[in-house]
């Protein structure tokens, strides 16, 4: 759980950090810190909302950008499972 805490903690700052444009910080959150993840490593209450920001930015690669209001309601997804990974929920 600690490895999940510190890649899902790092993924939110990098969402919101405002540094670059959403977009952005999303794709680098997910490069950087979520995608190596497994989804059976995951509490049951977030493995849906992983599953749906993995395939939104992979999906998204393909055209190369998408538009600003998908990609705060990706980095809102981000934020709200490293809330709950925070809580400390235990995994299945």
């Amino acid at each position: 759980m600690t490895d999940l805490l510190n890649k899902f903690s790092e993924a939110a700052k990098a969402v919101s950090s405002g540094k670059s444009d959403v977009w952005e910080g999303v794709k680098r959150a997910f490069a950087d810190h979520l995608n190596d993840i497994s989804t059976d490593s995951l509490p049951e209450e977030i493995k849906i909302f992983y599953d749906s920001v993995k395939l939104r930015v992979k999906s998204a690669e393909v055209f190369g950008y998408i538009d600003n209001n998908e990609a705060i309601f990706i980095a809102n997804d981000i934020i709200y499972m490293a809330d709950v990974i925070t809580s400390g929920l235990k995994t299945p």
